[in-house]
């Protein structure tokens, strides 16, 4: 696989037959390549997760499909799919899954090419401290561990996290939930908001000293990883 981080929570995924784009909104594309079938997935209406640009894409790659979460809006075309939580799609040679967002929208589970990749959009551990109550912090914990819980065992080959600097002291709670309840062969970090230097921060600490090896350390936009 090749995997490319586009921006804050923007990666493609490159397989031998099929082209993944997850939650793009801006940032420099790669060049895909046009005799493979392209996946366009936004997992909610967040400015920072999605653009009505996407569409544009048909006019260099003409095959092309979105898979979008029904808080887009009820867009009407063949080659668009609106998915709720906890539903289930099959599309060409892709399986695709989704889990309830603790924020908006989804989070994709998408199986192709004897791989299964996860990419969380805004499903965290979102804790507010100061600003939501104790008793809306202990709500969002818990709507974040049941979606988790239903992949406790499921083997991911690749999967995109948030690790949210804005929430401070406890910026790592939902990625160390993430890595500690599912079989995760390599995960990304996202949602960082450019501030890279937290990626090492989080690979130090000592939440993450039982699976440091499997977090990838991002350091620029456009950056590229063959796994």
């Amino acid at each position: 696989m090749k995997i490319t981080y586009i921006h804050h929570s923007s990666f493609s995924v490159e397989l031998e037959k099929s082209i993944l784009l997850f939650d793009y909104f801006e940032g420099e594309l790669p060049k895909f390549d046009n005799n493979k079938k392209l996946y366009v997935f936004s997992s909610h209406s967040h400015h920072d997760h999605y653009n009505k640009y996407i569409f544009d894409l048909e006019k260099e790659y003409p095959n092309v499909t979105y898979i979008l979460s029904k808080d887009i809006g009820a867009l009407k075309a063949e080659n668009i799919k609106s998915m709720g939580a906890n539903e289930r799609l099959l599309i060409d040679d892709l399986e695709i899954k989704t889990l309830e967002s603790s924020d908006l929208g989804v989070a994709f589970i998408v199986k192709t090419e004897n791989k299964t990749i996860y990419h969380a959009g805004d499903l965290n551990w979102w804790h507010w401290e100061g600003e939501n109550s104790p008793e809306e912090n202990e709500y969002a914990a818990n709507l974040f561990k049941k979606s988790i819980d239903r992949i406790n065992e499921k083997t991911i080959d690749v999967a995109f996290v948030p690790l949210d600097s804005r929430q401070g002291d406890y910026y790592y709670l939902g990625f160390d939930y993430f890595m500690k309840n599912t079989n995760t062969k390599v995960a990304f970090p996202m949602h960082f908001w450019r501030t890279y230097s937290l990626i090492k921060t989080f690979k130090s600490s000592k939440y993450a000293t039982d699976y440091k090896d499997k977090i990838m350390e991002i350091n620029s936009e456009n950056q590229v990883f063959n796994i």
